[in-house]
């Protein structure tokens, strides 16, 4: 059956959403996809990639719109611990985006690269979950902590990797709490994403090209904000009583979906 491109860019949205959040890569996914679809670069390039993060960037903001308020109000207080360790831990993903992100794009979607980072980082999750000792909150996360988990954030520029999961388990591995892990996580990855987002749209040829196709922008915006809320929703109450390591079979199972593909020339 061929899918109209209304229907592929709802798929990616969803793809988007749901993988953007919870610990299995996004752009493995996406690599995917690119293969299944082969998608039509003029439609569902770099400028269809903004709408898609936008859209998950809303989802997170939106989810902790409670929390950034209150830092908000801190930075007015003039209580700068939080805001700054969210700065201080948001700095090493941007550095490194900024320097590396289009040599990581054009160099580094090889399949079983991103199979070997599924693995790597699955295996990261047992090693975390077993050193995990869950005694620290979000309150005794200290300098050094928020700087770990930020240059953890840095590592998930590889695909395959999933931002998520490295940040938690480096979480887990200062020993916070898994769900304060996860929720300091998530605040990392914010300012990161919509950076990300309006970088791009500062260049006006990505910027045209978005308008070009409107209703695929709007359809995978749309669709990767709802999408994005009920992932960050979902892994939210998921980790304060389950592992990472849950995610490990789907992770597994994916990287020996990508190396026989690339075997059979699939991929």
């Amino acid at each position: 059956m061929v899918l109209s491109d209304l229907a592929i860019a709802a798929l990616l949205g969803l793809v988007q959403g749901l993988t953007e959040f919870l610990p299995v890569s996004s752009t493995a996914h996406l690599v995917i996809a690119e293969k299944v679809f082969r998608l039509d670069p003029a439609r569902f390039g770099l400028a269809f990639d903004v709408a898609v993060h936008l859209g998950t960037a809303l989802a997170v903001l939106l989810y902790f719109a409670g929390t950034w308020l209150a830092l908000a109000r801190d930075v007015i207080a003039r209580r700068w611990r939080l805001p700054a360790l969210i700065v201080l831990g948001t700095l090493p993903a941007a550095v490194v985006g900024v320097l590396l992100q289009s040599a990581v794009e054009r160099e580094l979607r090889d399949v079983r690269l991103i199979a070997a980072t599924l693995i790597l980082g699955s295996l990261l999750f047992v090693v975390a979950e077993r050193a995990a000792e869950q005694r620290r909150t979000l309150e005794g996360i200290g300098w050094r902590t928020a700087f770990f988990m930020g240059a953890a954030q840095a590592v998930a520029l590889l695909p395959g990797v999933s931002r998520s999961g490295v940040t938690i388990s480096a979480g887990l591995l200062a020993h916070v709490r898994r769900a304060d892990a996860t929720r300091f996580s998530f605040l990392l990855a914010t300012p990161v994403i919509l950076g990300a987002g309006a970088k791009t749209l500062l260049d006006a040829r990505q910027a045209s090209g978005l308008l070009a196709e409107p209703q695929l922008a709007v359809i995978g915006f749309l669709v990767s904000f709802a999408s994005g809320f009920a992932a960050v929703a979902f892994l939210m109450r998921f980790l304060r009583t389950h592992s990472l390591n849950w995610f490990i079979p789907y992770r597994l199972a994916l990287a020996v979906a990508l190396v026989v593909a690339a075997a059979l020339g699939l991929a």
